[in-house]
């Protein structure tokens, strides 16, 4: 099976900047988690970035020998809401029976991928190709979907890159989301109505000392963190804000949700833009 594939470095576009020339296609980005598909001598296998093992099986076709890089919406929120949960997108391959493809372009990749998931789909039904569209598309697609549909965002990619070449692949998101693990809970102030109850989720990241503060949680919320406080400390939950912040902190943060999909040691420093940190 596969060793740990690094992600691409994304260089980040905020909503309002315009979309630099180099990028001629764009996919949509769904709320999954980052998954590597290994598929040899009949056997899959679905790893997160740092490796660990998300789920795994065999396929009736032992001549299929690939690794598919994608989205994962096991487990993700967002995921079953859009009924799409366990489902696999995929938006490259960066390796066909031994050959390492990740200096080919990527147009070349994603031909490749799209045979791959034709075969695979007669196997298994969980595997899906992410749609690639023509970069004057952004627009539409950003009110379609990442207002409409409160998808994550949009990935800009140029289709002559290879996998690791600088600025092959840029990212615009509606707003800035970074998953931290729960350290503790705030209590709410003293003289509002909520005194005496939780106020505020405090994150921290696996490798870098930072608690960061946030709020916006719901009524419901508080009176459950309340009174079950233990049962979060340690998992991991998505913040989001408004920009970043090179201490791996975001601005005005905002908890979102628990991630029950992602693990701690995901929870990383290199999440900030590597610009700023």
């Amino acid at each position: 099976m596969s060793d740990i594939i690094d992600r691409p470095k994304f260089r980040e576009i905020r909503p309002q900047d315009n979309i630099p020339d180099e990028y001629d296609i764009v996919q949509l980005k769904m709320d999954g988690i980052w998954g590597a598909l290994t598929i040899m001598n009949g056997e899959w296998m679905m790893q997160s970035r740092t490796g660990k093992i998300k789920a795994d099986g065999s396929i009736e076709d032992p001549n299929i020998d690939c690794v598919l890089l994608g989205e994962y919406m096991k487990g993700s929120h967002w995921g079953h809401k859009m009924g799409v949960d366990g489902e696999f997108f995929v938006f490259d391959c960066i390796e066909i029976h031994g050959q390492d493809l990740k200096n080919n372009p990527l147009a070349d990749r994603l031909d490749i991928a799209r045979q791959q998931v034709d075969i695979l789909r007669t196997h298994v039904d969980f595997i899906n190709m992410l749609d690639t569209y023509e970069v004057n598309k952004h627009e539409l697609l950003w009110d379609n979907y990442v207002k409409g549909q409160a998808y994550e965002g949009l990935v800009f990619k140029n289709s002559s890159s290879g996998y690791y070449d600088k600025n092959a692949w840029a990212r615009k998101k509606g707003v800035v989301e970074i998953e931290y693990i729960c350290h503790d809970f705030r209590p709410a102030d003293e003289g509002t109505k909520y005194e005496g109850q939780v106020g505020a989720v405090i994150g921290t990241l696996a490798d870098k000392k930072v608690f960061v503060t946030c709020g916006g949680l719901t009524d419901e919320q508080r009176k459950l963190y309340t009174s079950h406080k233990s049962e979060f400390i340690g998992k991991v939950f998505t913040a989001k804000g408004n920009a970043w912040y090179p201490s791996g902190s975001i601005r005005h943060p905002k908890f979102k949700g628990w991630r029950p999909d992602k693990q701690r040691d995901e929870c990383t420093y290199d999440q900030i833009p590597e610009s700023l940190r």
